[in-house]
């Protein structure tokens, strides 16, 4: 090749890699020209982030106060007591102790 060749090849990359980089995003907001453009680019993960909470609070499943389960853990979680026997007397036999019956609070 000659120097021609090589200098033509160098250039015409650079050129496509200039006009490829306009398309480029940054997923992080990192990547912004001025301050106006990283604070649009926040403002769009914040309404993403959002909208993504508002679907998971709906496919959440509700149980209602007082359902019993049973939960592979040493302590019942957050909202959740100890289940107690209740007046019929009815317990389940558990032979594991990782399992703690828990009743919602």
């Amino acid at each position: 090749m000659t120097v021609k060749n090589i200098f033509t090849s160098i250039i015409a990359v650079s050129v496509l890699s200039i006009f490829c980089s306009f398309s480029a995003k940054a997923t992080d907001c990192s990547i912004s020209i001025n301050t106006k453009a990283s604070v649009k680019c926040l403002q769009r993960k914040v309404s993403s982030l959002e909208a993504r909470l508002e679907k998971t609070k709906k496919d959440q499943l509700v149980l209602p106060k007082g359902a019993v389960i049973d939960f592979n853990a040493k302590t019942c979680p957050v909202g959740w007591g100890k289940f107690k026997k209740d007046k019929s007397g009815i317990i389940s036999i558990n032979t594991n102790d990782e399992i703690i019956k828990c009743e919602k609070l």
